[in-house]
């Protein structure tokens, strides 16, 4: 009669605490907030713009940081000219190079990002003509 008895207590007492455990997962589970991966996005142009009298060459180069998280350490360097630094660069904000000539003539800016943080490179590097 003990064993029945003591049986029985265990018995109730595992379907309790799995009932406890369920309901308590079930309560702590709410939608999923993914943050979106670390991610650099470098973009240019180069162009003749003739607004003005005299018009003038534009060259520029844009790093954005596309990604959720806040990018340490980030450079945009142009080859074999400008660089630009932030220690901190937020989701959503910019590095700009730009650069203006008087005279239109053919003419190209190339250059790359990078950070600390890992991420996708391959749409780090970029070259651009008119």
């Amino acid at each position: 009669m003990k064993n029945a008895r003591k049986t029985t207590q265990r018995a109730a007492a595992t379907v309790l605490a799995a009932a406890a455990i369920g309901t308590a997962g079930m309560i702590a589970a709410g939608p999923a907030n993914a943050v979106a991966p670390p991610e650099l996005r470098i973009t240019g142009a180069v162009y003749c713009d003739r607004t003005e009298f005299v018009p003038t060459l534009v060259r520029s180069m844009t790093a954005r940081n596309v990604g959720g998280v806040t990018m340490r350490n980030t450079t945009l360097q142009e080859i074999n000219g400008q660089r630009r630094f932030s220690p901190a660069l937020k989701p959503g904000e910019t590095l700009n190079i730009t650069t203006k000539q008087r005279g239109c003539f053919p003419s190209s800016i190339s250059g790359y990002t990078i950070s600390d943080i890992r991420e996708n490179v391959f749409d780090n590097f970029g070259y651009w003509t008119n």
